[in-house]
């Protein structure tokens, strides 16, 4: 039994070596290493473990406290890979499996060995070790995947902007400026639309004390770009109407008058797609909190500096549209 044990053991310690190898050098098929390591672990390995040394000791007095040593593993090494995946929920797990060791599995584990004689104090000082390993780990863990978000959305951002400049430039370059009423209508709507994301950034910013100018100011405010209430308490609050309605009230207005020029259905319709305006919404929550609620900040300022990219060109393809027509 103890050799099968071991060679189990072998393997389950190869496969999470081995896909977490794949992991850091983003190989194909780490994924499916990881979760089949760490299955084999708290699925088979412990608890055969557990139970032959169960066996062994021969003392079924403590058989709560390996119960209770499995239910541990498994909430900290599944909430670790919850998070190492990206899974749903893998947040919550964590606030879950950081706590757990030290409030449900210690007070049990020191309750089962004070009633043992002569018992070694060495080895409560080495589970305190490693207790606190796992949680210093977990938390560790949390922080380097949300960091790698922001910088993903440093380079989602720049790109945005880039997008907006060219657009803007193509604008100014071109001969498609607003000469009929329609045309100035959807000009002045657009421009309006603008100017309320420019101020949700800008509120934004002020709530991060950083100016917005350099993606390079962000690097040192990751704490609230991995906010998860930043963008809500700014966005969704206001004495009479919030930023987020405000940003909604424009965005209907502006998808309405495409609806109303040439081809309007057809570029109504992606536009309600590109900025996220889609009416399938069977949550019962309002536009601004399905955007902006429980949303990390560096996500919700990516979204509008997107939006402004956006407009730009869905402006620009509803005027050419609306020269195309006059023509014919």
């Amino acid at each position: 039994m103890k050799q099968k044990i071991y060679i189990l053991g072998i393997v389950t310690l190869l496969l999470i070596f081995t896909g977490t190898l794949f992991k850091i050098n983003h190989y194909a098929g780490a994924g499916y290493l990881i979760v089949a390591g760490m299955s084999m672990l708290l699925l088979v390995f412990l608890p055969m473990a557990l139970v032959n040394n169960y066996r062994a000791e021969g003392d079924h007095r403590n058989r709560f406290l390996y119960i209770i040593t499995w239910v541990t593993c498994l909430v900290v090494f599944g909430g670790m890979l919850f998070k190492i995946m990206h899974w749903p929920g893998a947040g919550k797990l964590l606030l879950v499996a950081i706590p757990f060791p030290f409030v449900v599995f210690l007070p049990v584990y020191l309750y089962f060995t004070a009633k043992i004689r002569n018992f070694n104090i060495y080895h409560t000082v080495y589970v305190l070790y490693l207790l606190v390993y796992l949680a210093v780990f977990s938390a560790l863990l949390s922080l380097n995947v949300s960091t790698v978000r922001i910088d993903q959305s440093f380079v989602l951002a720049d790109t945005y902007k880039k997008m907006t400049a060219f657009a803007g430039n193509m604008a100014g370059a071109s001969s498609l400026r607003p000469n009929t009423d329609y045309e100035k209508k959807l000009a002045e709507s657009a421009d309006r639309l603008l100017a309320t994301t420019e101020h949700c950034k800008k509120l934004l910013y002020e709530k991060m004390e950083i100016t917005g100018e350099k993606l390079q100011d962000w690097k040192g405010k990751t704490g609230m770009m991995d906010s998860r209430t930043l963008a809500a308490n700014v966005l969704l609050k206001g004495d009479q109407q919030s930023p987020a309605m405000q940003l909604e009230t424009d965005i209907r207005q502006f998808i309405q008058l495409l609806k109303e020029g040439p081809d309007g259905d057809s570029l109504a319709m992606h536009a309600s797609r590109i900025l996220m305006m889609e009416e399938d919404n069977t949550s019962g929550k309002t536009w601004g909190r399905l955007m902006f609620e429980n949303t990390w900040t560096s996500w919700a300022l990516i979204y509008i500096e997107s939006m402004e990219a956006n407009v730009n060109l869905l402006k620009q393809n509803a005027l050419r549209n609306n020269r195309m027509a006059a023509k014919w």
